[in-house]
């Protein structure tokens, strides 16, 4: 399908991201297609998980589906797209407060630039991760610290100072980090330790803290990244971690850096999972599975 021959466009927008606190930068998206020949059917999302039920209901009708808004209300398009019989592709205008996804996929911050990428003809097939054969997610599941505060951060919050917002609620976490005891089994290999950190991702950027090579990773190779971060138990272990994190080296004794297609959890205690930055009931066992050519991305 070469979408700069077909002309339908189901753009959806989530109007309380980051960056679309007004109504005409809301519109600015459908105005830039509109100019350009593009027929659009414009879907304002109203709560949570309303973006997936819009494509259920009517991306068939279209030929492209275009999201604005943050990685959330991507997650939520493309698990819709997951369902439908025709894999649809998907243009993705960031307009969120952290736009991880986007920064792996080096897509523009200007919406008008990420549109024209859209509007380029250009494609990319990417992966999706499973997280319990019930739930897809584009980039990261993860638990442990600094993963609630994507979601415990208020939008208020988000749309004002934008990333910061993350990294100040984060710091305020360090005095509670809370290890979990977690045995977890990738490629045939069994790991069990307590960990403060864990982390399956398909991205070069996790919460804007947590920085993959480039060079390391590959979006469309069928594999996951696993992280796993053990609880320091003196300062050293600590300094440890944060010379691996700003040198992004993560394989020491402290860290553990694994490439695999299906990872395996089981925990002492039930634990709650971030997925996409949003949270996920968990429990005390996971299955996280990729699913290898799932999604054609425009731009």
């Amino acid at each position: 399908m070469d979408p700069i021959d077909k002309n339908k466009v189901l753009l959806i927008i989530n109007p309380i991201a980051g960056r679309l606190n007004t109504k005409a930068s809301r519109y600015q998206v459908a105005k830039i297609f509109r100019q350009r020949g593009y027929k659009v059917d414009l879907q304002i999302t109203e709560a949570k998980g309303h973006a997936t039920q819009i494509v259920l209901d009517k991306a068939k009708n279209n030929d492209m589906v275009v999201c604005c808004g943050g990685d959330g209300t991507l997650n939520e398009v493309i698990s819709g797209i997951m369902q439908l019989d025709v894999k649809l592709p998907v243009g993705y205008v960031p307009a969120g407060s952290t736009n991880d996804f986007a920064t792996s996929l080096n897509i523009p911050n200007k919406m008008e630039d990420a549109v024209e990428g859209i509007l380029s003809g250009r494609t990319r097939i990417l992966d999706v991760g499973c997280f319990n054969n019930r739930r897809y997610f584009n980039y990261i599941a993860s638990f442990g610290a600094f993963t609630g505060t994507s979601y415990s951060t208020p939008q208020s919050n988000k749309n004002i100072i934008g990333h910061l917002a993350y990294v100040l609620e984060g710091v305020k976490d360090i005095p509670n980090i809370h290890p979990y005891r977690v045995r977890v089994k990738a490629n045939g290999e069994i790991y069990e330790d307590d960990y403060i950190f864990v982390a399956v991702s398909n991205s070069t950027s996790i919460g804007g803290i947590v920085k993959l090579d480039t060079e390391v990773v590959d979006l469309n190779d069928g594999l996951i990244e696993l992280i796993l971060v053990k609880n320091p138990k003196t300062p050293m272990d600590i300094s440890k971690i944060i010379v691996a994190l700003t040198k992004k080296d993560y394989n020491n004794e402290m860290i553990a850096f694994i490439k695999t297609s299906e990872v395996q959890f089981k925990m002492k205690e039930p634990v709650s999972w971030t997925v996409d930055g949003e949270y996920e009931e968990g429990g005390r066992e996971a299955v996280i599975q990729i699913i290898p050519n799932a999604i054609t991305l425009l731009g």
